[in-house]
């Protein structure tokens, strides 16, 4: 596979060969030349490869809302993808009642299971710190690859981004 290169110049005819030049944008003085193959760095042939998802549900309602939903079907679809585990990982937040609890794993299983996704668990915790603490806990606990939840989450203060991005070592996919 042929690499292209990048350089930048002020005075680009110069600097280059007419067989050489494949694109040169004039206003920029940026050109691209193609070059022999090379060996790729294990970083840029480096396949992103998600083991182990940790899908967050900080949602009451028992049948889900909509963007519960989205971050369980990504999950799901990361999961196919990826032949990877998902942990689910329910939180319930101090003063929101749920009258109907398994209805809600029921529920977060069916929706699972219906877009292909069988190799999961399901984690309940009760919050003893902040949310995104927790998340981070389990995260690293599992040893969790990517972190998938919805933004609902982080909109309705049940999580705070910026703890997220200090306490989860690990890419985190917020979702609308």
């Amino acid at each position: 596979m042929a690499t292209l290169r990048c350089s930048l110049s002020l005075n680009t005819s110069a600097h280059l060969r007419k067989r050489d030049l494949r694109t040169v944008s004039a206003a920029r003085g940026v050109c691209v030349r193609a070059s022999a193959p090379e060996q790729e760095s294990p970083v840029a042939s480096a396949e992103l490869q998600y083991n182990r998802v940790l899908l967050t549900i900080l949602d009451a309602n028992p049948f889900l809302s909509d963007g519960s939903r989205t971050a369980v079907a990504t999950a799901a679809l990361l999961a196919r993808q990826h032949q990877s585990k998902v942990t689910v990982l329910v939180v319930d937040e101090p003063g929101t009642e749920n009258t109907d609890p398994s209805r809600r794993l029921e529920s977060i299983s069916w929706h699972l299971k219906d877009r292909g996704c069988e190799n999961f668990e399901v984690v309940e915790r009760a919050i003893t710190s902040p949310a995104s603490v927790l998340v981070g806990d389990v995260a690293d606990e599992i040893s969790a690859d990517m972190v998938v939840l919805s933004s609902e989450a982080v909109h309705a203060k049940h999580v705070d981004a910026n703890q997220l991005a200090e306490f989860v070592s690990c890419p985190v996919l917020l979702l609308p």
